[in-house]
């Protein structure tokens, strides 16, 4: 008896831990990968077709965090983020987050003869997640409450937290598809959209990081149905411009 209680006591506390949650989660990375994909060349989708084998964009795009329980992954937990505090700006360092990380698998990838086809799968598939991530506000956020983490609300009445609220929620409960995303292509002229394929990872964080405030613009731990209305359409943004600028980074690693 005595063990069975102390096995529920370590699990419990275990539970309590507050851990960093995904960013975007399955459909809103795989929305990512779709939305890279529909604006890329052929012969780019043939080489990343040709690297990832029989594993489709979807998977490649969620692997990072489906590695998660993979403690010989553990080295990667903090490329999914980056803690900025509040009122500063980035600091360039050689710290483990998703803006070196993310540097670091283009710069492999663009100089890739060297390596085998197993680690160019790998750093595929790290840009196709990380992209994502990237534009995810709550990854570019504060340490303090670990991305939103420890923020506790309530959507629609039911128990979560703010990043989970940014993450999934409001994507499924608001049936956001590929399609959605792709409709805000009309708030962006062609000169817009050649200024988001410039390819500048740090510089990519502005943006996702402005739109904290609105964030956290909700009252008594409530998140309400204006608050989802007023940031549907941020996230479909959000969505389709890490699509936009993952195909960018495709196109420049296979360009011939």
């Amino acid at each position: 008896m005595k063990k069975i209680l102390s096995l529920a006591v370590v699990l419990s506390l275990i539970i309590s831990v507050p851990q960093r949650s995904f960013a975007w989660g399955k459909i809103g990375h795989g929305i990512v990968a779709e939305i890279a994909f529909h604006f890329l060349d052929s012969s780019t989708k043939d080489a990343v077709h040709k690297y990832l084998g029989s594993t489709t964009i979807e998977e490649a795009s969620t692997w990072m965090d489906d590695m998660r329980s993979d403690h010989s992954y553990d080295y990667m937990k903090s490329w999914h983020y980056v803690n900025i505090e509040k009122g500063q700006a980035y600091t360039e360092t050689k710290d483990g987050n998703v803006i070196n990380a993310l540097n670091k698998a283009i710069t492999e990838l663009e100089h890739r003869d060297n390596m085998s086809k197993d680690d160019i799968k790998k750093d595929l598939m790290i840009i196709f997640h990380l992209t994502g991530d990237l534009h995810m506000p709550l990854h570019v956020g504060y340490e303090e409450d670990k991305g939103g983490n420890d923020i506790h609300v309530k959507y629609l009445g039911k128990p979560t937290n703010l990043h989970r609220v940014w993450d999934t929620e409001i994507i499924e409960s608001e049936k956001i598809t590929p399609n959605d995303c792709l409709a805000q292509l009309k708030n962006f002229n062609k000169s817009e959209i050649d200024g988001l394929k410039k390819i500048d990872v740090e510089n990519w964080t502005h943006e996702p990081r402005s739109l904290l405030t609105n964030v956290y613009a909700f009252k008594d731990d409530t998140i309400d149905q204006a608050y989802i209305d007023k940031n549907k359409k941020v996230v479909e943004m959000q969505l389709l411009i890490a699509g936009i600028r993952l195909s960018s980074v495709l196109e420049q690693i296979f360009k011939s």
